[in-house]
């Protein structure tokens, strides 16, 4: 008998097992009180899978169309953004408070630190003589 590993591994076993009790029926003792309750937990299982297999569907679908939403929200916030920056300027700050970043003036350019004054070299040193 082979290891199995993942839920629908054992269905297929219960399931092969059960099958072959009912194809050998007559040559076996009477085993229904073993069959019944391994036939209520595959039937479970089935239903589990198929449960499991909606829900995946439904994900599925949940992802397309949050795919769907982001194209058609980010159309709607830029229209929003537009329309707040007709209503209070461009360059207003109050943008801000929307998460806008008002159009602002440009900084004049700094001057460039000057170069430091090379130091006075002073002069040799008047020997005596």
């Amino acid at each position: 008998m082979s290891e199995n590993s993942s839920f629908p591994d054992f269905m297929a076993d219960w399931d092969l097992l059960i099958k072959g009790v009912r194809n050998r029926g007559q040559s076996l003792p009477d085993l229904t009180g073993l069959v019944a309750p391994l036939e209520d937990i595959l039937e479970d299982g089935r239903d589990l899978e198929a449960v499991k297999a909606a829900a995946r569907a439904q994900l599925s679908q949940g992802a397309k169309r949050t795919r769907a939403l982001i194209p058609e929200g980010r159309a709607a916030a830029s229209r929003l953004r537009a329309a707040l920056k007709a209503h209070f300027g461009g360059h207003n700050e109050v943008l801000v408070e929307f998460g806008i970043a008002p159009l602002r003036k440009r900084r004049a350019p700094q001057p460039a630190d000057p170069a430091p004054p090379d130091p006075p070299i002073a002069p040799p040193p008047v020997l005596p003589e």
